[in-house]
């Protein structure tokens, strides 16, 4: 393998005012590796603060180093990224940073194919953000949790009752079970 064009880094510190940096900083050129010859690698360090992905996807950051190599297809990607995302914890709807390592391993096809779902234009840019957006959603747990011992929300009021417990008067027994209660009380009476 040939390796070609030094490592590339890509550094970003001035986000913008609406707080995120632009997911046109997934977009790589790789001209050069689509004229270079097969096997030609290119590595790019990312270090990108919080960035939008698409509308769907926001993360703190972007971090990792991913690798280009030129085949006879098109270019493959291939690298692992490691980022935070904002969850809403399962019991009280509280934000919860989870780090994510985010895995990347994908051909894009030089010559689109009705198959093909990512592909690199005759202009030599790649853009990464679908396929991230992909990854992300797939490396997203389905539940997380603020804490353990999450007490989650008062059913009645709304309160966090990680906060402090609320004036609510709840029903000790549903009413729907007062026939089993009776039925147990009943049972569990000495014989008379």
């Amino acid at each position: 393998m040939c390796s070609a064009a030094a490592s590339i880094k890509a550094i970003f510190v001035n986000t913008p005012t609406n707080g995120y940096v632009p997911a046109r900083v997934l977009k790589f050129q790789l001209g050069f590796l689509l004229e270079g010859t097969r096997g030609q690698i290119s590595e790019t360090e990312l270090d990108v603060p919080r960035v939008r992905v698409a509308d769907d996807v926001i993360v703190d950051y972007l971090r990792g180093v991913l690798r280009f190599s030129r085949t006879s297809r098109g270019i493959l990607v291939q690298g692992t990224l490691n980022t935070t995302i904002l969850l809403e914890c399962s019991r009280c709807l509280a934000d919860v940073p989870t780090a994510l390592s985010v895995a990347v391993e994908e051909l894009y096809i030089l010559q689109p194919e009705t198959e093909a779902e990512f592909t690199i234009g005759e202009d030599g840019v790649l853009d990464l953000a679908p396929l991230l957006r992909q990854e992300i959603i797939l490396e997203t747990p389905s539940s997380v949790l603020c804490k353990p011992d999450c007490a989650g929300l008062c059913p009645e009021c709304g309160q966090n009752l990680n906060e402090g417990s609320c004036n609510c008067q709840r029903e000790t027994l549903d009413p729907r079970f007062a026939a089993l209660k009776a039925l147990r009380d009943k049972l569990s009476k000495p014989n008379e």
